[in-house]
């Protein structure tokens, strides 16, 4: 680690680090492979001139990334519309970024492996069926599982991984867009970057957003009609109830009493998104036609 200075750990592996009167993050990875690939990512981004990313401006050791710390940094808020629409519009620049650099070319980029991750995703979920059943409810958990395998259907016949392939920031949680203080917004952590069709984050963030638009799609591609106009290839995504499946597997890591905590939470959210999925799903397979 870097020496000099004030270092205050913000998570497990993120450090502030306070020196000269200036703040920065030190990230430490597990992978040296990790760290190389997000050093160079930033270096070929700062070279295109690319604005939602921060730069990195040194490393401790060949697992550290150093970069600003973006002071009175707020993550984004998907609730609002301008939340969405600048987000939205962060992550089709990023995308656009193929015109001018072949991301498939830096080391240790792979593709993103979607439909085998979805796959393994749901059969982890119908595995711990007595683990989950006392907590979600054997009809929510059957009917989830029907709408992952009735998508997994559309998908496995319309999805191309080819598509238009690009780099992929790979977690487009709100709280991996930042907004500085100047209102611009930066994406952050790109340890799960990797390559694929801009349409498959597109929905992966759609999948996000749904929650606080009432899984209404008609209502949000009205408000970016970019978003009535996806591939096939990347609507029959958004009919996979990814959101539910992650979050029940999520509380399955946790100690006996946060998931009691959590538990609550995540039914009243499970029982929201499955009375408007067939709803959802009917918008979804009409977009387009």
């Amino acid at each position: 680690m870097a020496a000099g200075g004030n270092f205050r750990q913000i998570k497990p592996n993120v450090w502030k680090w306070d020196v000269a009167g200036k703040g920065y993050s030190l990230k430490k990875y597990d992978s040296y492979e990790v760290a190389a690939k997000v050093r160079r990512i930033h270096k070929e981004l700062e070279k295109i001139g690319f604005a939602h990313a921060l730069p990195v401006i040194g490393a401790a050791d060949e697992r550290t990334v150093i970069q600003p710390w973006l002071e009175g940094a707020r993550p984004a808020d998907y609730a609002t519309r301008s939340g969405r629409g600048r987000t939205l519009a962060v992550l089709k620049a990023l995308h656009a970024t193929s015109a001018v650099f072949d991301w498939t070319s830096v080391p240790g980029m792979r593709s993103y492996p979607l439909i085998a991750k979805w796959e393994d995703r749901l059969e982890r979920f119908r595995s711990r069926r007595k683990e989950l059943e006392p907590y979600i409810g054997s009809q929510a958990f059957e009917t989830t599982v029907f709408h992952a395998e009735e998508a997994l259907k559309a998908i496995r016949k319309s999805y191309d991984p080819d598509e238009g392939c690009t780099l992929l920031h790979g977690d487009v949680v709100h709280h991996n867009f930042l907004k500085g203080n100047d209102g611009r917004f930066v994406l952050i952590d790109f340890d799960l970057a990797c390559t694929g069709p801009p349409g498959t984050e597109t929905a992966l963030w759609i999948h996000r957003v749904l929650p606080h638009v009432g899984y209404d799609f008609d209502y949000l591609a009205g408000e970016h009609p970019s978003l009535a106009r996806l591939s096939r290839s990347s609507l029959d995504l958004i009919l996979y109830p990814n959101e539910i499946l992650r979050e029940w597997l999520y509380l399955l890591s946790l100690e006996e009493e946060k998931r009691t905590v959590l538990a609550g939470r995540l039914v009243r959210y499970t029982e929201k998104a499955l009375s408007r999925w067939i709803p959802l799903c009917y918008q979804v397979t009409q977009s387009g036609k």
